[in-house]
């Protein structure tokens, strides 16, 4: 799963002065500031890299390294190297914060690069807290800071508490930041933030009995005549999702609750609308936004927060939320939630038919907790005996093969994966000959097969195989249990191989456990039959490679 979305901000970088560092320490932060002004990052890093091994205990050389890091990994066209580089940055800058807890330098960058993260690395608590510490530290020492940097954290916690919904407290540091620097551009913007903010929602009663009575045209004409009547466009979004038309059906009625944001039954429509287009699975438009099902996981839930707001009172409307928590991936973090929810209906004086819909999420519920532990076990205590146990928990039990089901030659592949997490892992299956050059992916998981180079998952497998043929062999993603490919002797051209000793590896990936494993045998074609077994991975347990000749 990528780790970073590309996108472009213009970063406020301060030099400022240190206190109680050595000269040189300042001297190369001064140098490597001056480069990043005009222009050259890359050349910056690499001074606040000797800089750090010149003056490994200095809190400020980590934190301007781990910025400029954070900062080119918006800059990269490659993914996998954003994802990288955004590791390395938060461990530079988390010692930067190590070093010295109350360094106003270190809480600034850090805060500024978490609030800058996609939702689902969940680093926005963090970040607040970090840009909150700055503005408590100039509070104890007046001028200490300067004045430059505390409007920045002003004006970053006010995109941050933006993001989080919380609107008082966004129009609050906004108005500090109107009251340090008035008249300023920055003031500006903050009091268009406001005043966005505090735009009126229009409210009106919902009557769609009149809308659906009328004929085609004469319904084309009322919303020629009114293209911003939400409850003409609750109607066409409805009938376009009854066709199947999930996107342009999301499209309208997001427009219809842009211009009416109280219409609950628009809310729902939307849920069902993005639902459907998340069930499609992984396509080609992961190329081009690898976090856009990740995007439609958060717009389901602000959805139905939003629509639980208006209709608090509304059962259906509960359960609905319930649901899409319990459905949800871990970084929504809305389970809890979701079984606070359930048991409210679950205990109120609902139809039946909701109670037990209610007590069946409940239960799925209750599975993904139990999860939830077994994955901690494993990835924080891997050596107890608690973990072996985990695992064997969750490892299934080995199927046959039937062979006669294959036209010969082959190489069946039959594996398990004994390990589950939060989600399905990544997965790839390829063929190296004895020298390690690519031959042949078997099958790659849809996130990576489709995001390619964009992806920071399978870099064993990235790098062999350079993407060259994974339109067709890219499929679902597989999860815990048994899982059998064939090999029909052919590279990725579509050209028997020749008799020779050959590599059959596989890699996966887990997330959010960052469980990883990459296994790989050898295996003979030629004139006899051959079978290999090994079982000495902990994440892939078993593996079975039979070559079956002519």
């Amino acid at each position: 799963m990528k780790l970073v979305k590309k996108i472009t901000i213009a970063f406020i970088i301060f030099c400022f002065p240190l206190i109680g560092f050595a000269q040189t320490a300042d001297e190369l932060i001064a140098k490597a500031e001056g480069l990043n002004q005009a222009g050259n990052l890359a050349q910056a890093a690499k001074v606040m890299e000797e800089a750090v091994q010149k003056f490994p205990e200095n809190s400020s050389v980590h934190s301007y390294l781990g910025l400029y890091q954070g900062t080119q990994a918006f800059t990269t066209k490659s993914n996998v190297e954003a994802g990288r580089l955004v590791g390395i940055a938060f461990e530079q800058l988390d010692q930067a914060v190590a070093l010295d807890a109350n360094n106003p330098v270190a809480r600034f960058h850090r805060g500024l690069l978490s609030i800058k993260m996609p939702a689902f690395m969940n680093k926005l608590d963090a970040g607040i807290a970090d840009l909150l510490l700055v503005i408590t530290i100039d509070q104890q020492v007046a001028g200490k800071i300067p004045r430059e940097m505390i409007t920045a954290t002003y004006n970053f916690l006010g995109e941050a508490y933006q993001k989080k919904q919380e609107k008082e407290k966004s129009i609050a540091t906004w108005q500090k930041v109107i009251e340090l620097v008035p008249g300023t551009a920055l003031a500006k913007q903050a009091q268009e933030s406001i005043a966005a903010l505090n735009k009126p929602e229009p409210t009106a009663s919902l009557n769609l009995e009149k809308y659906t009575k009328m004929t085609s045209d004469e319904f084309n004409q009322a919303l020629n005549k009114e293209p911003d009547n939400a409850e003409l466009l609750i109607v066409l979004g409805k009938a376009h999702l009854d066709a199947g038309n999930f996107e342009k059906a999301a499209e309208v009625l997001r427009k219809a609750i842009h211009s009416d944001s109280t219409k609950v039954e628009a809310y729902k429509l939307l849920i069902q609308s993005v639902g459907g287009i998340a069930a499609q699975g992984y396509d080609k438009r992961i190329y081009d936004d690898t976090n856009f099902r990740t995007n439609l996981a958060f717009e389901m839930v602000k959805v139905a927060d939003k629509a639980v707001k208006i209709a608090p009172d509304d059962l259906e409307l509960k359960l609905l939320r319930g649901r899409i928590g319990v459905m949800m991936p871990f970084f929504v973090h809305m389970l809890d939630q979701a079984m606070d929810d359930l048991n409210l209906v679950k205990n109120s004086n609902a139809a039946p038919e909701l109670k037990a819909e209610a007590i069946y999420w409940l239960g799925i519920a209750y599975e993904k907790k139990a999860t939830t532990n077994w994955i901690e076990v494993i990835g924080n205590y891997s050596a107890t005996n608690a973990s072996k146990l985990a695992l064997e928990s969750m490892r299934p039990a080995i199927k046959q093969f039937d062979e006669a089901k294959y036209k010969k030659p082959f190489i069946a592949i039959d594996f398990l994966l004994g390990f589950r997490d939060e989600l399905p892992p990544q997965t790839a299956v390829w063929i190296e000959d004895s020298d390690g050059k690519f031959v042949k992916t078997v099958y790659v998981s849809g996130f990576s097969g489709f995001a390619k180079e964009r992806q920071a998952n399978l870099l064993k497998w990235s790098e062999s195989s350079q993407f060259k043929d994974v339109d067709g062999v890219t499929g679902a993603s597989i999860n815990l249990g048994q899982h059998i490919y064939v090999w029909d002797l052919k590279d990725s051209q579509g050209k028997r191989v020749k008799p020779g000793e050959y590599q059959v590896k596989i890699e996966v990936m887990y997330w959010p456990s960052m469980q990883y494993e990459c296994a790989a045998a050898p295996i003979k074609i030629g004139k006899n039959e051959q079978k290999v077994i090994f079982k000495e991975g902990k994440l892939i347990p078993y593996a079975e490679l039979k070559y079956f000749s002519d």
